[in-house]
């Protein structure tokens, strides 16, 4: 390795394991007028069923991405036409009206992919206050853990999260959960390869050390399955700690050296809700029993402060929400001051709506990063439209909720707090480490 100005530069290849097969020309399975036909479908039922298609697009762009789509199927593959379904289907800017991108990538006709057989390049990343890191790679390449990624052949990361945020459903004005989930899905080869940022050669990719030390690796796609993923060594957060027993979707835990009781409020979801399957009333929590065992903690009083994180909630039932907010309002003897919600970009849906009625109603200041999920939003009654030649499911919304008139985007926060690298290392929450330092009367 040889450094010139601070800079280092060598290049890594990652040879492609025995039985990793990228098919980039796979032959059609529906014919054109198949395709044109679902095209005309999709197109008809959203105009039919959408609650206010073209609040965020007009109909003349609309129309105009449509018929440009059936103009171009005779060059497109089944998984590029489908690809570009989903753009069309985000430009609406409701993240309710939505298809699941790596189902896009499974042959007509075939059943859902499975996550190891995805072919993928041998990194993921996470946010942190000063960009995106490696958190997982390769075992062979461990060395570059927690190094920031700066671009993959030659296209500046800022400008990839753009292009796979067209393929990402969110909601007008707000991009903060296409960031999320471009973030997700930034080493699928077949998506990078959709969005020309890379081509059947493999890429190259540019990471950056602490010490502004950059590197150049050579990667070429691997079948999940293949891949020796690692990660960053680093120590849990305190609060992710769940209690043995409690469910994931929702649990609380008293941490008396802080004298905060901190309440994980993953999910917007209870067994006693209507319209769910058997599978999901055994799967979800009781709120009313969860609400129950909370309200008997909190009656013992021996906290100052009450934190709730709704950052990993994607939402849920607003039945579930109203539950809450009842209880703690009526309920809860502890001032305004001492009321905190943490937020951050996967906070969505009924979620956001938890959040603002917590911060508008009971006074609670709220922490983290803007909201994933907008203050106003289509909102759904889990309709989905059916493509009747590729069999292409497209989650329908059903109605909008007005919240605020006018207001545009995600909840923002009263303390914007984003994780910084060094601290996630040592299991310090930067979220939690504010409010608990924070001085209180």
């Amino acid at each position: 390795m040889k450094i010139l100005k601070c800079i280092v530069i060598f290049i890594l290849v990652i040879i492609i394991l025995p039985g990793c097969s990228i098919a980039t020309n796979e032959k059609k399975k529906l014919s054109n007028e198949e395709w044109i036909e679902d095209i005309n479908y999709l197109d008809n039922t959203l105009k039919s069923n959408h609650p206010d298609l073209f609040k965020y697009i007009s109909q003349e762009k609309w129309d105009k991405s449509i018929d440009t789509l059936k103009s171009d199927v005779n060059n497109l593959s089944d998984k590029d036409t489908s690809l570009r379904i989903a753009q069309i289907i985000t430009s609406i800017g409701d993240v309710h009206t939505f298809t699941d991108i790596l189902n896009l990538l499974v042959p007509i006709g075939e059943e859902n992919i499975d996550n190891e057989d995805i072919v993928e390049f041998p990194i993921k990343v996470e946010y942190f206050e000063d960009g995106l890191r490696v958190v997982e790679c390769d075992s062979k390449y461990k060395e570059i853990l927690g190094y920031k990624l700066i671009s993959i052949n030659n296209v500046d990361i800022n400008e990839i999260i753009r292009k796979i945020s067209t393929l990402m459903s969110h909601d007008y004005g707000n991009e903060q959960f296409a960031k999320e989930q471009s973030k997700k899905y930034m080493n699928v080869y077949e998506i990078l390869r959709f969005l020309d940022i890379i081509d059947e050669n493999g890429a190259e990719y540019v990471l950056e050390n602490d010490n502004n030390e950059k590197i150049e690796l050579k990667l070429n796609p691997l079948k999940n399955k293949d891949i020796n993923y690692v990660s960053l060594d680093t120590k849990e957060f305190k609060t992710n700690e769940k209690p043995q027993n409690e469910s994931d979707f929702c649990w609380y835990k008293f941490f008396p050296e802080d004298d905060t009781l901190f309440l994980k409020f993953n999910r917007c979801s209870s067994n006693t809700v209507s319209g769910i399957s058997d599978t999901q009333k055994e799967k979800y929590p009781n709120i009313y029993d969860f609400l129950d065992r909370l309200m008997s903690e909190i009656d013992k009083g021996d906290f100052n402060k009450l934190v709730i994180d709704i950052r990993e909630n994607p939402g849920g039932s607003p039945k579930v929400v109203d539950a809450m907010i009842e209880t703690l309002k009526y309920r809860v003897n502890i001032e305004y001051k001492n009321l905190f919600v943490i937020t951050g970009k996967r906070t969505c849906s009924a979620a956001v709506e938890f959040a603002d009625k917590f911060q508008n109603h009971l006074g609670a200041t709220v922490v983290g990063e803007e909201t994933g999920g907008s203050i106003n939003l289509f909102n759904t009654l889990n309709e989905v439209i059916t493509l009747p030649n590729s069999k292409l499911d497209i989650a329908s919304s059903y109605y909008f909720k007005n919240r605020k008139n006018g207001y545009i985007g995600g909840l923002k926060p009263d303390v914007v707090i984003k994780q910084t690298y060094q601290n996630y290392l040592y299991g310090t929450d930067d979220c939690y480490e504010y409010i608990r330092t924070l001085k209180v009367d």
